[in-house]
């Protein structure tokens, strides 16, 4: 082996030169195997040429050509590649034109084999027909969108499979006389180009025989802003019937369906049509099968031919549905009656209703509404119980204010009765000394000279007295009469002085002496002097009759006052029988009691009486015997000592 040094280097590493040789061997070797495995992909691939006879923008080619690519993706294992060519020949309809796209697709499939030919239109299948030797010799030649009259007319396309576009100008007539039977005028609209020339003259054929129904108007040959000032003096009640406009007056080249969205905007008539193109672009309606459907048809009749089927073997191609197609928005606008369509008509574009088109967002709202209807509607009820049982609760509580109020009047009552010896002493020692000082005056009125000095005071005495005899008796009659409690501030020392005093002489009857144990720097407490009074006589009379049937010689009773920072403290003590430890809470219980003759109501009256100036009232044993009942009230205010300490020097005073 002969080894060129030079590309080496000095250690023996190749050269760059020698790299760079290598890597573009590399590069070619890739791209052959690239070219080799593209051609085998390209082996494996159907290739199919769509001629279509005008030009790409036309709504009915974009139509077919997108369902065509959507729908023909593979023939059994092979993928399809489709190529898309049009002719123009609405606005190149010269012969020369033809010849130039011959020779243009010549040069352009001269190295791919194409499996399909397929005709989008009857110009295109012209073309083919008479081309296909030259440009795609024994390659299947199918059409689509070719009405069957040129079909027929042609001998050569005899035994040519494809799909038929039915265009029924009497069938779309029919329907509009249907929706308007009382039109009596037919505008027909076309343009200039050779195919509006046949559409106007197909026209002209087949409603000759309708002269007879409408006065019919032909409006061609204008250019667009003369058709379009035409159209809008057309009669309310007349048809208007759009067949194709794709040239006007003028030599413009246009498309119709945007021609007959700007025709429906200014006339004062219904529009119809006889393109699928112009459906959803102002016409009322027309009898068509659809280009999505065409284009359907199309797609299975390329398929059984890519599927290795002999086209002359297909004795029927697929079709298209034709149908009487309406728009519902066009409908409502012209006022036309839906009852009078033929059956299986098909309306389009109807405006759902608001529960048509969210059923399940609406069945939820209302579930959701009824929902809380209930809720509010069994809340407002549930208000309304409360109400109820609260104004029951209120009545209530006031039925057993009033009968607490009542049987705490009957039971000071009760009380005073018993207090009777006592009050008839304190009223007696009045009255006595009003005896006296009167005799004493009559007798220093019969003096000569009357000592008149001693007769006024005499007299001073005597009103004094009776003073005394009157504040006795209204306080008695305060404790039995029945009235509502009102709160002011209160002395509570001031309270039991004048309770002790009115019960001195009972207490002196029964042989107990009662002794006050009272705090001078107590607060003042907001509470009712009456109610007040009455928990104290009861506590005295329960305790005096404790002691009466504990047989004690000695009977004392203690009452003591005292106070903390913020309440007062008042306590009855007694040395007599005493309670049983179970006897603490039951006492204070309504209608208990361990005495006969008693009712048990006056401790219960007093829990209530206190409870109501939110205090507190309860009962202990003494250590030796007896047992005392405690009382606690809310201090009226921080600083009520002072005023306390001032209210009790008057008082000693």
């Amino acid at each position: 082996m002969i080894v060129n040094k030079s590309e080496y280097d000095r250690d023996g590493k190749p050269s760059n030169r020698l790299v760079a040789m290598s890597a573009s061997l590399l590069c070619c070797l890739a791209l052959a195997l690239l070219d080799v495995a593209q051609a085998a992909d390209t082996a494996h691939a159907k290739n199919v040429v769509v001629v279509y006879s005008y030009e790409n923008a036309l709504p009915a080619n974009a139509i077919v050509d997108r369902v065509l690519r959507e729908n023909m993706r593979f023939a059994g294992e092979s993928q399809i590649e489709i190529f898309s060519e049009y002719l123009d020949r609405a606005r190149f309809a010269d012969p020369d034109h033809l010849e130039l796209s011959t020779t243009y697709l010549q040069k352009k499939y001269a190295g791919r084999s194409v499996d399909l030919l397929i005709a989008g239109g009857s110009a295109a299948l012209d073309f083919l027909s008479a081309r296909r030797d030259t440009l795609f010799p024994d390659t299947p030649l199918i059409y689509s969108c070719v009405g069957r009259a040129h079909v027929t007319s042609d001998a050569t396309l005899a035994n040519v499979p494809g799909v038929q576009i039915h265009l029924d100008l009497m069938a779309t007539l029919e329907l509009a006389m249907a929706l308007q039977p009382n039109a009596k005028q037919l505008f027909v609209i076309t343009g200039t180009s050779q195919l509006d020339r046949d559409w106007r003259l197909t026209a002209q054929e087949r409603l000759s025989h309708c002269q007879h129904l409408f006065q019919v108007e032909y409006l061609n040959g204008l250019p667009l802003e003369d058709l379009l000032r035409r159209v809008q003096r057309i009669p309310s009640g007349a048809i208007v019937l759009f067949l194709l406009y794709m040239q006007d007056g003028d030599g413009q080249h246009l498309f119709s369906p945007e021609v007959v969205e700007q025709v429906a905007d200014v006339s004062p008539a219904p529009v119809y049509g006889v393109y699928n193109t112009y459906h959803g672009r102002g016409i009322v309606g027309g009898y068509f099968a659809t280009f999505e459907d065409l284009g359907k048809a199309t797609t299975e009749l390329a398929l059984q031919i890519l599927n290795e089927s002999d086209p002359l073997s297909i004795v029927s191609a697929p079709h298209a549905p034709v149908q009487h197609h309406l728009d519902w928005r066009q409908m409502e606008h012209w006022g036309l009656d839906q009852s009078r369509l033929p059956n299986g008509s098909i309306v389009d574009f109807r405006e759902l209703s608001a529960w048509e088109r969210y059923p399940g967002r609406i069945v939820a709202a209302i579930t959701l509404i009824a929902l809380q209807t209930t809720l509010i509607v069994m809340l407002l009820a549930q208000i309304r119980r409360r109400r109820i049982a609260e104004r029951a609760r209120l009545a209530s509580q006031e039925d057993a204010r009033r009968q607490r109020d009542e049987l705490a009047r009957v039971n000071r009552v009760m009380t005073v009765g018993e207090l009777s010896t006592s009050i008839a002493h304190e009223v007696n020692q009045p009255l006595s000394a009003i005896v006296s000082n009167a005799q004493a005056a009559t007798r220093l009125l019969q003096r000569s000279p009357p000592d008149i000095e001693e007769v006024a005071a005499a007299l001073q005495d005597i009103a004094s007295d009776g003073n005394r005899a009157a504040g006795i008796l209204n306080h008695v009659r305060s404790l039995a009469k029945k009235e509502q409690p009102t709160r002011a501030p209160l002395e509570l020392n001031v309270v039991v002085r004048d309770v002790l005093r009115l019960a001195a002489a009972d207490a002196d009857n029964r042989g107990i002496a009662i002794c006050e144990v009272l705090d001078d720097a107590i607060p003042l407490i907001n509470g009712d002097e009456i109610g007040l009074q009455q928990v104290i006589l009861n506590l005295l009379v329960n305790a005096a009759h404790a002691m009466q049937d504990a047989g004690h010689e000695s009977r004392r009773i203690v009452v003591r006052t005292s106070h903390d920072a913020a309440s007062v403290l008042l306590e009855v003590e007694d040395n007599g029988t005493g309670l049983r430890d179970d006897q603490l809470d039951q006492v204070f219980d309504a209608f208990y009691t361990d005495r006969s003759g008693g009712i048990g109501m006056g401790l219960w009256i007093c829990r209530s009486i206190i409870e109501s100036h939110q205090g507190r009232i309860w009962a202990t044993q003494n250590a030796r015997s007896g047992a005392t009942f405690h009382v606690r009230l809310p201090a009226a205010s921080p600083d009520g000592c002072e005023f306390a300490n001032d209210r009790a020097s008057e008082a000693l005073r």
